[in-house]
């Protein structure tokens, strides 16, 4: 199976947040990344919009949590214009 760009991009973040040699609370280094998110997300999505997407996160959390088979982080992003493309 060959990991699509948000994948390897995924990987990548990762790769920088445990790999960070500053001494830094995984604690930290969530609120950081949420920091970030929002900050990053509202420049360039919207506000709203990132609210809606992390609410979206936050749901599908609870549904893994719960037990339910069909939640999946999977297609998060199958309605968000990820390119930069208007969809038709």
């Amino acid at each position: 199976m060959e990991k699509s760009d948000i994948d390897i991009f995924y990987q990548e973040v990762k790769d920088v947040v445990e790999g960070s040699p500053l001494s830094i609370s995984p604690v930290g280094r969530t609120v950081a990344l949420f920091r970030l998110t929002l900050e990053y997300g509202a420049m360039h999505m919207g506000l709203p919009t990132v609210s809606y997407l992390l609410s979206r996160i936050l749901t599908i959390t609870l549904g893994i949590l719960a037990g339910d088979e069909e939640s999946s982080y999977d297609d998060i992003l199958e309605e968000f214009d990820t390119d930069d493309h208007v969809k038709h």
